[in-house]
């Protein structure tokens, strides 16, 4: 069974992006009620389709799954209003 674990934080500046290539994300989300999350993401050339449960202390069941780009595309159109588009950077850090 997979669990996450949510964890944020607070970035000061936009020193990163020089030290990264962004990736594009849209997501969607197909169900956002309290109970199940049913979200559709594109992230660059991949596509995920994504059933979140309910948040319990700090984790909460998540299952991921890969599908088709074309089949994500069309799923977002088919998603809650509005998408959500942001730029992730994957950035190492002290071996992390």
């Amino acid at each position: 069974m997979a669990q996450e674990i949510e964890r944020k934080y607070l970035v000061r500046d936009d020193r990163y992006k020089s030290l990264a290539q962004g990736v594009l994300f849209r997501q969607g989300y197909l169900n956002s009620a309290k109970e199940r999350v049913v979200r559709v993401r594109t992230m660059g050339e991949r596509a995920a389709l994504t059933i979140k449960g309910v948040t319990v202390g700090a984790t909460r069941l998540e299952f991921e799954y890969p599908i088709p780009l074309d089949d994500a595309r069309q799923l977002l159109d088919l998603c809650e209003q509005p998408l959500i588009e942001k730029t992730r950077y994957r950035v190492e850090s002290g071996g992390l």
